[in-house]
């Protein structure tokens, strides 16, 4: 390398010819040794007005108002930030409307809340991809319907997540009715969100869930019950528990559906109302069952087949069993064929071994020392029918009925595995990740939730991979 390239490079604090060139290419020059003293000389103006501008961003940080200021009137974009919590928050606040009116008020209400603390600037605790400005920012959407002035509210709470809940309920909760599993609804993106909060403001006002727009018919019973869901339930998995609840099931029965994809999807509800009330009709069910039959349902009655005609060239079927009905079925006959189906999975085995489309995102390996033995967590994903049958057989559940999912680029599935040492890895979770990068499912052997020690395993792989975790994990 010329040694006046390598001058150059000390000069900009660069200390690797690689870096460098990475730093040339973003800024519009060439990433070459051969340059000239008038390039050379750009390239130092260029380097000297970025540090100037990173200065001035670094005492934006310093002043919350001034950096709200800053990206609000449009100065200061979230491409500009290295700070992550300041990046999220600034990416959050140019995804919300754009007019100069809406960003003043919303600015002046920001602008407030930074008196308590800087609450605004941080992320849910274990949802580092949740900012609470997301929330505030949907608040403030609907500032026309707030029943309080802003200016009245004083927090209670320290904690940021009570703070937080305790706003939605000072603007829109008049009598204190609203379930508090409800606030999370505000920090929600997915598209059902929108009509939850208008549930919010609608029960807020004092007036019946029932009088209020929904894709779910509930009757007087289940929309009392839906009120008396607990706290950490998402509003879909509430709805669940207002069904079955005014069904007379069990809280274990209730919590095993939650848990399954009846507790995220509300789609297909005339026949997934029949299975509830299947639920209800037979009490000593092992709750543990109910997962597994939901699944081989919506195998059956659901799901296409895709069945290779020749190497290469593959057709779609319908589901095994469109018509598939609750009608006449009794509990050891539909355990008997949810058994079957189970074995039937098996000849995945025999699939072409054919490899599923590697995920946009990698898994992890965390090293963790506990005493004198390093513990090795790994996080990979199944690529192939075969990998997702041993992981079914070594963790006793049915993610191999997810073939034709993974296959079609629906989801990806990845396993979580520890070993000691330099032992042999065990497998200890089966993770879902759909194709909006969203964490939806993770469970253990028989189906078990995760423990607080692998939980916290997944979500440094989320922040890691960059992927969200669904509000009802």
């Amino acid at each position: 390398m010329p040694v006046k390239i390598e001058r150059h490079m000390l000069a900009l604090n660069f200390i690797q010819s690689t870096d460098y060139f990475d730093w040339c290419w973003a800024n519009g020059f060439d990433g070459s040794l051969e340059k000239s003293a008038m390039d050379l000389r750009e390239e130092i103006e260029a380097y000297q007005t970025e540090q100037i501008k990173r200065k001035s961003h670094a005492k934006l940080h310093r002043n919350p108002k001034a950096f709200l200021a800053a990206v609000c009137q449009g100065e200061l974009s979230s491409d500009e930030i290295d700070r992550p919590v300041f990046k999220l928050a600034a990416a959050e606040i140019e995804a919300s409307k754009e007019d100069a009116e809406a960003r003043s008020s919303l600015l002046s209400m920001l602008s407030h809340l930074t008196i308590f603390g800087d609450f605004i600037f941080q992320t849910v605790p274990n949802r580092d991809e949740t900012p609470f400005i997301r929330g505030l920012i949907k608040l403030h959407d609907r500032k026309a319907l707030w029943l309080r002035p802003l200016e009245e509210w004083k927090p209670k709470s320290k904690n940021r997540e009570r703070m937080f809940g305790e706003l939605t309920h000072h603007l829109f909760d008049k009598f204190g009715d609203v379930p508090t599993f409800m606030e999370a609804v505000w920090l929600r993106n997915d598209r059902p969100s929108w009509r939850y909060r208008d549930w919010f403001v609608h029960l807020g006002r004092g007036y019946n869930l029932r009088k209020a727009k929904s894709v779910i018919p509930l009757t007087k019973k289940m929309a009392h019950h839906y009120l008396q869901a607990p706290d950490n339930y998402t509003v879909e998995q509430a709805i669940r528990w207002g069904q079955m609840k005014a069904l007379g099931c069990s809280d274990a029965a209730v919590d095993a559906v939650a848990g399954s994809r009846l507790g995220r999807s509300l789609v297909n509800e005339e026949f997934w109302f029949t299975v509830l009330r299947f639920f209800a009709n037979n009490p000593m069910l092992d709750p543990r069952q109910i997962g597994p039959i939901v699944d081989y349902l919506q195998n059956q009655r659901f799901e296409s087949i895709e069945v290779e005609i020749e190497p290469g060239n593959w057709r779609t079927d319908p589901p095994a069993q469109p018509s598939l009905s609750m009608n006449g079925r009794t509990v050891d006959t539909l355990l008997k064929q949810v058994d079957a189906w189970h074995q039937s999975l098996g000849k995945l085995r025999n699939l072409p071994s054919g490899l599923y489309e590697k995920a946009p995102f990698d898994g992890i390996v965390i090293e963790k020392r506990r005493g004198d033995k390093i513990e090795r967590w790994v996080i990979r994903q199944l690529l192939s029918a075969k990998d997702l049958q041993v992981e079914s057989d070594d963790l006793r559940h049915c993610v191999a009925s997810y073939h034709w999912s993974c296959a079609r680029g629906y989801c990806t599935i990845w396993s979580l595995a520890v070993g000691v040492d330099h032992q042999k890895l065990e497998r200890r979770q089966t993770i879902e990740v759909d194709s909006n990068g969203m964490i939806v499912q993770c469970r253990g052997l028989a189906n078990r939730d995760p423990t607080t020690h692998e939980w916290s395993i997944v979500n440094s792989w989320a922040r890691e991979a960059n992927l969200q975790v669904s509000g009802y994990l």
